[in-house]
């Protein structure tokens, strides 16, 4: 198989990713232990209440006449856009018309009740409600052109997903309520299919008057609120909603939170199989059918402390909109801590402000957040979610480009002493720039990405980005590896090929290790935009050694 042809991916990390490395991992842990300290107080006082029914499975519930989810009529949730956090206001074709409302931020829990409540991580929820006036995006008269308050989060490491909306108002025969919908994971969850459970929230009264008492904004809440009670409720009338009422704070001048504990029963193993904390799962990720884009992962475990890794991903990929030549050309890179199993949420970051090869030194900027969610040793999927203005949030699952080697779903942790080489190498000269190495024994093929700029792409902004791959097959033990260098051009930022995509041989390259943690890497470019140049880089390992490296 044409390695190269089927997916020129990845890179090494942000900009001075080994300066900043050990620095953004205790940042993160600070906050973390901050946070923690900070909310103990209110969780003490509100655990009686949250934790009262032991996290019992909550009720299944029917998902109403308006779901959004192609059981009755139009489907949200195959939808571009669809996984985002803020469901205010329409999106993709629908346009962007907001719908008006006092704000709520929603935040759902998922737990294992047939494992001691422990939270459930990588799962999708897809959540819906009607908005102000008691009406539906996609099914009310003057709303079925929109598709606002729709979204789909995948749950964090906590079990956690949050939503930024509006209070929904109380239309005539039901008490307020939101919709919601669980997935096992986001493609099934942008599939709209294979439900895990489908259930409701309920709106506690007192909030429920204050908000409804803005008669303008909220014109027939209250008359409809006080013709119904939860025990008359079609839906939480069998318990009064026991499990389903949101502990629900604010003012109408600061907005309102609401948050809901929901268990499932997900089995006694949910989750344990796989623990992210461990440098088996470094290696070139892809998505067949964007193929020609991808990622590189690499995980440096308990660099932290014993369970506590880090991940560091890098993002080969191309700008959106329209295709064309190397201008087109976008990375990105991702990183997060790892404390155990299956997910890391992760800052997204780009580099611009670069020249090949040569200074300055350039400065990671965040653009977006992602959550990193592996399902087995060669299964994972990122969500993400771009704030540069773009628009962009979207779901990519991944499989590995070259077969596993070392990641392990029991406490084994077994080495390879060619393996352990891969992972993201540069030279502290010109860092925010570098290159991801892999060295797959089992295929077995040598694998580069080079993330890098135009030669004088310092002013050119994003258009001077530049990324390149190499790969060649090799004989176990090797640690001189000579290969073409490849450029790809054409494509679409996370959209399946293109006709017009292509992957020419712009150059050679011969790197050779000296060591665990130093190699070389000489280039001849013989076209692209780099044509006529030529040189040598020392590279240094940007984490530490990987265990198992034997030189």
């Amino acid at each position: 198989m044409d390695l190269v042809k089927r997916l020129p991916v990845l890179a090494d990390a942000d900009s001075g990713l080994a300066e900043t490395l050990a620095v953004l991992m205790k940042r993160d842990l600070l906050v973390n232990r901050r946070r923690a300290l900070r909310t103990m107080g209110a969780a003490a006082l509100m655990m009686s209440s949250l934790k009262a029914w032991g996290c019992s499975v909550i009720p299944s519930e029917t998902g109403g006449p308006y779901p959004g989810d192609g059981t009755n009529g139009p489907n949200a949730l195959t939808q571009s856009g669809i996984v985002r956090a803020d469901i205010r206001s329409s999106f993709g074709a629908s346009g962007s018309s907001a719908a008006a409302g006092t704000p709520l931020t929603v935040t759902l829990q998922l737990v294992n009740a047939s494992n001691s409540c422990a939270p459930l991580a990588g799962y999708a929820i897809y959540l819906w409600h009607c908005n102000a006036s008691g009406q539906y995006s996609m099914y009310s008269a003057g709303v079925t052109g929109e598709n606002f308050l729709r979204g789909v989060q995948v749950t964090d490491s906590a079990g956690k997903v949050t939503f930024t909306t509006i209070f929904p108002g109380c239309y005539s025969g039901r008490w307020p309520h939101i919709h919601f919908e669980i997935y096992a994971n986001a493609q099934q969850a942008i599939a709209g299919t294979n439900a895990v459970k489908t259930s409701q929230l309920a709106l506690p009264e007192a909030a429920c008057r204050e908000v409804y008492a803005q008669t303008a904004l909220y014109p027939s809440s209250i008359a409809n609120l006080n013709q119904i009670s939860l025990t008359s409720d079609n839906v939480f009338g069998n318990d009064g909603g026991a499990l389903q009422i949101a502990s629900v704070s604010g003012s109408i001048a600061a907005g309102y939170t609401a948050t809901l504990e929901v268990g499932i029963d997900a089995g006694t193993s949910a989750g344990t199989a796989l623990d992210m904390d461990q440098q088996g799962l470094t290696g070139i990720w892809y998505e067949p059918a964007t193929s020609g884009q991808g990622f590189g992962i690499e995980v440096y475990p308990d660099i932290v402390a014993a369970g506590a890794g880090f991940a560091q991903l890098s993002w080969f990929t191309f700008d959106s909109g329209t295709a064309g030549g190397a201008d087109k050309q976008r990375w990105y890179t991702a990183s997060g801590s790892v404390s155990g199993g299956t997910t890391a949420s992760l800052a997204i970051y780009q580099n611009t402000g670069g020249n090949f090869n040569a200074g300055p030194i350039t400065t990671a900027q965040q653009v977006g957040t992602g959550t990193l969610a592996f399902t087995a040793c060669d299964a994972a999927q990122l969500t993400y979610s771009f704030s540069d203005g773009s628009g962009r949030s979207g779901v990519v699952p991944l499989t590995r480009i070259t077969p596993n080697v070392t990641c392990s779903t029991s406490s084994a942790r077994p080495t390879n002493a060619d393996f352990a080489l891969s992972g993201n190498w540069f030279d502290p000269s010109t860092s925010g720039q570098g290159f991801f190495f892999e060295l797959n024994p089992n295929s077995p093929v040598f694998f580069f990405a080079w993330y890098t700029y135009a030669p004088s792409g310092q002013s050119a902004g994003a258009a001077g980005q530049r990324w390149y791959t190499g790969q060649t097959t090799y004989q176990s033990g090797a640690r001189t590896f000579t290969m073409p260098i490849y450029q790809t051009t054409g494509g679409i930022f996370d959209t399946a090929t293109a006709t017009g995509q292509a992957t020419v041989q712009v150059g050679t390259a011969t790197v050779i290790f000296s060591g665990c943690s130093s190699a070389t890497l000489m280039y001849a470019f013989t076209g692209g935009s780099n044509a006529g140049l030529s040189g040598t880089i020392a590279l240094t390992r940007v984490g530490p050694t990987a265990t198992g490296c034997v030189y």
